[in-house]
């Protein structure tokens, strides 16, 4: 083997620098800065859950006011009646009511099939339109607060006539019934 020369064996020299510092960098120097970094974040990310929670716990007080003005309100909007048979023949009242009220041929009004907790009625009418207007009014502003689901509207006589005329309306309201026990 020959020696190297002065040449050589500066650049060996170099190299081998070059290599223990990227030693030292990669093995000791950003393994330190990256865990200060993860620390750091770590931090980050409880101060904001910390504040994030206190948020929270300062509007307890508020959370309840509003459910117990809930709870005050729920009657608003629940069938009332000691059983579901009563308020369910309550609601076919009311939606009877409506429609002999302003007016209106009262065909029938029927239960129909709804999910648990709720009733639902079907009210088959013949209306004109301001008749309709009224019946969907006084629908709305009653207590307690129904939900109309369907109308369904056919005015076959005006079809033919021309003219705004009497028109077979299907109405579907339903309500809930009985809501659960507040907590």
């Amino acid at each position: 083997m020959s020696g190297l020369s002065l040449r050589e064996r500066r650049l060996v020299a170099v190299a081998l620098l070059f290599a223990l510092i990227a030693l030292l960098l990669y093995g000791i120097v950003l393994p330190v800065t990256d865990g200060f970094a993860e620390r750091s974040a770590a931090r980050t990310a409880l101060h904001e859950t910390y504040v994030r929670d206190e948020r929270a716990v300062l509007q307890i007080a508020a959370i309840r006011r509003a459910a117990e003005t809930q709870r005050r309100d729920a009657a608003r909007f629940r069938l009332d009646g000691a059983t579901a048979a009563a308020a369910g023949d309550r609601l076919k009242e009311r939606a009877g009511a409506a429609i002999t009220a302003s007016g209106g041929d009262l065909r029938s009004v029927e239960d129909i099939a709804a999910s648990a907790g709720t009733l639902r009625v079907r009210a088959e009418a013949r209306l004109t339109t301001a008749q309709l207007s009224t019946v969907l009014s006084g629908l709305q502003g009653g207590a307690p607060l129904i939900v109309i689901e369907n109308l369904s509207v056919t005015a076959d006589q005006s079809f033919q006539t021309g003219r705004a005329g009497p028109m077979d309306v299907r109405l579907e309201i339903s309500g809930p019934y009985p809501a659960a026990a507040p907590r």
